[in-house]
C-alpha cells in the first residue's frame, strides 16, 4: 500500500486526497485484525492456513483436499511418466508428461486462488455488517433502501 501509494505521489504530486490517503496507514488496526501478509505466507506453505488464520474454516476444509490432492495427482503422473520413460514407450510418457503439467498448472491456480482468497479475508476481517435490502411503506409511498 505504502509502495503504491509514493508512486502515485511521485506521478501525480502532493493533493489533498493523497494527503487523506497517507494517514490510512497511521491509523491505529482494529482489535483482531489479521495481516494480509501472514494470510498470504500461511497460504503458500500450508494447504488451507490462510483460512484458518482468517477463520474461514468451510473454505479451508475446500481448499487443503483441494490442494493436497492434486499435487497428489501431479507426482503420480510424473512416477508413471518416469516409468514409461524407463521402459521406452514414448507415447505413454508424452500422455502421462502431459497430464502431469495438466494437473500441475491446476495446483498453482488453487494455490494462487488460496492466497488472494486469504489476503482478501485478511483485509475483510471484522467487518461482519451485512449490507440489506429494505422494501417497504413510506410515508411518501414505497421505500427501497440498503442499510
Amino acid at each position: 500500500m505504502s509502495l503504491v501509494l509514493s508512486l502515485l505521489l511521485l506521478f501525480f504530486g502532493q493533493t489533498p486526497a493523497a494527503e487523506s490517503l497517507a494517514t490510512v496507514d497511521s491509523l491505529p488496526k482494529s482489535v483482531g485484525a489479521k495481516s494480509p501478509g501472514k494470510a498470504v505466507l500461511l497460504s503458500f506453505l500450508i494447504p488451507g492456513g490462510g483460512q484458518i488464520y482468517t477463520k474461514n474454516y468451510f473454505k479451508a476444509a475446500l481448499i487443503a483436499p483441494t490442494e493436497v490432492a492434486l499435487g497428489y495427482i501431479s507426482y503420480r503422473e510424473h512416477l508413471k511418466a518416469q516409468d514409461a520413460l524407463e521402459r521406452g514407450d514414448t507415447a505413454a510418457y508424452s500422455a502421462y508428461r502431459d497430464r502431469r503439467t495438466a494437473f500441475l498448472w491446476w495446483t498453482l491456480a488453487t494455490v494462487v486462488f488460496s492466497m488472494a482468497d486469504a489476503y482478501v479475508s485478511a483485509q475483510m476481517f471484522g467487518f461482519d455488517k451485512e449490507m440489506k435490502l429494505n422494501i417497504g411503506p413510506d410515508r411518501f409511498g414505497i421505500t427501497i433502501a440498503l442499510k
